[in-house]
């Protein structure tokens, strides 16, 4: 009947029952991105194509620095 009741009524702590502690996993390995291609010494053409891969929005208004810098930080 002790065993019955809920930890909650007895006020005490809840124990486990016969089973080992649960094994931890590993941590999972974090993956670093590739590193940053070097878009400045691209034509303005070149940069737009690959503005319009990577969506960039507004890019048939940027200069090729504007390009340049939007592709950088994206």
């Amino acid at each position: 009947m002790e065993r019955a009741r809920s930890p909650k009524a007895t006020g005490d702590r809840a124990t486990t029952s016969g089973r080992a502690t649960a094994k931890k996993k590993p941590a999972k390995k974090r993956i670093r991105s590739a590193p940053k291609e070097d878009v400045s010494g691209l034509s303005k053409a070149e940069l737009y194509k690959k503005a319009a891969a990577a969506n960039v929005s507004g890019r048939s208004h940027m200069t090729r620095d504007d390009l340049v810098k939007a592709l950088s930080s994206a």
